[in-house]
């Protein structure tokens, strides 16, 4: 059942407002900013905070239906490959039509290039509009062969069952004696070899609203940029670390919040999300004010079990560190054998033949500060204190630079009147196991 928030303003009266252009909009960094400069907030001073989240995102996948003439098959006997991704038929059938549906995962690998394109680097060329190659094969049938855009679909969607954690955890390999694969890390994680932080800290749309009271069933969000929707808890969601499902179409998604992301074990999904948080009473606004990366715990564990045994916050990792990196092409030193900070970069924005970096794609992770041998790229990443001592941050997996810059798209889209608020739906269940 849908639950009404008591306080002292309606979604419908904020709406209002949002139409006229009277509304009080502010992302969360916004408004931590000013707290840290002494302000203090009522609620009537604020009507909506917008937050966001980007970084790698592996419960995401994409449905996907468009024309192809020339097959008939049994969706059952069909093998599927975009871009030499594996896209399985289904999960409605299509024989006898001449319509094709499949669904790609954004964690599956190109048979021809496993460890450096996926199905995150397949999603974001889709929406740039690029080429992909379609090849269909059936058992006693000649190879089908297409070439498509997006503008051939009919339906590009983009389901998502696990999304912004409420911030995560530091892993480093303090234990071990020997690397060890693991997603954390974008080659082998060594003993003492630094530490990988996950989480956008204060901009985390459910850090600021930690016990889901206006983040609910039917929440109105932007996807990459796109409007979307919060269908539910994601799956691994507790009370105690809670995530979101996620739709939303592909179509009028910014392909710059999207990609592929590769790591030591394989390749991953790179999504970014924002959502509103209406300040509609004390107990939501003080959510938000609590928010902030000063105060929220950043819990570090070992890789080999990914238990916590210590922790710090979230102001180690995002107060004062760089957010961004910086390039410098005159100290490129042209190493003669290959570029090291081009093979270990997780979204291929370094282009070792030219000595070029796209920032458009660059998620400032830093691996390429730790890789350069010329010193070419470089940022503060920041340490954390671990029991006592500094160990430095190398690798970075949440983006917090595009995480606020969608939060500040949200919130000009909110100003303008261009997007409002949603009725509030039911509130968030976590189903757990058991009878």
């Amino acid at each position: 059942m849908s639950e009404a928030v008591v306080g002292t303003k309606t979604v419908a009266e904020i709406n209002e407002r949002l139409r006229r252009g009277e509304a009080v909009v502010l992302t969360a960094h916004e408004l931590k900013e000013e707290v840290r400069r002494g302000r203090r907030f009522e609620v009537e001073d604020v009507d909506v905070v917008t937050t966001g989240s980007r970084g790698p995102m592996s419960g995401t996948a994409a449905a996907l239906s468009f024309p192809l003439s020339g097959w008939r098959g049994s969706g059952g006997r069909l093998r599927v490959w975009m871009n030499g991704v594996p896209a399985f038929p289904g999960p409605a059938t299509s024989e006898g039509e001449d319509t094709l549906d499949v669904v790609v995962y954004g964690t599956a690998a190109s048979r021809y290039e496993p460890r450096r394109y996926g199905g995150g680097h397949l999603f974001r060329e889709l929406v740039e509009g690029k080429p992909i190659h379609v090849e269909i094969t059936a058992a006693g049938h000649p190879a089908i062969r297409r070439t498509v855009t997006i503008h051939d679909f009919n339906f590009a969607r983009l389901y998502s069952v696990r999304n912004a954690f409420r911030n995560y955890t530091a892993f480093a390999n303090f234990r071990g004696t020997r690397p060890l694969e693991t997603i954390f890390g974008f080659r082998p994680m060594g003993p003492e070899t630094g530490i990988t932080v996950v989480g956008s800290g204060e901009t985390n749309p459910l850090q600021n609203d930690p016990e889901l009271r206006v983040i609910r069933l039917g929440t109105r969000i932007l996807v990459n940029g796109a409007p979307g929707i919060v269908v539910g808890a994601g799956t691994r969601s507790s009370p105690a670390r809670p995530n979101l499902s996620l739709v939303a179409d592909m179509v009028g998604m910014d392909p710059e919040y999207m990609g592929g992301f590769m790591t030591d074990a394989g390749v991953e999904v790179l999504n970014a999300i924002a959502v509103p948080i209406p300040i509609l009473d004390e107990a939501t606004l003080r959510g938000v004010l609590e928010a902030r990366d000063e105060t929220i715990r950043l819990p570090v564990a070992d890789v080999s079990d990914r238990l916590p045994f210590t922790e710090t916050t979230y102001a180690e990792v995002w107060r004062g560190p760089d957010l961004q990196v910086r390039y410098d092409p005159a100290k490129c030193v042209t190493c003669s054998f290959a570029c090291v900070a081009e093979h270990y970069c997780p979204v291929g924005a370094i282009v070792w033949s030219d000595k070029r970096h796209d920032d458009a794609l660059c998620l400032a992770c830093g691996a390429c500060t730790v890789n350069c041998v010329g010193g070419a790229f470089t940022a503060e990443l920041g340490q954390l204190t671990v029991d006592g001592r500094k160990v430095p941050i190398t690798f970075r997996q949440s983006d917090r630079r595009r995480a606020m810059k969608i939060a500040d798209l949200l919130r000009d889209r909110m100003r303008r009147g261009e997007f409002l608020l949603g009725d509030l739906g039911d509130r968030i269940e976590h189903r757990l196991p058991g009878p």
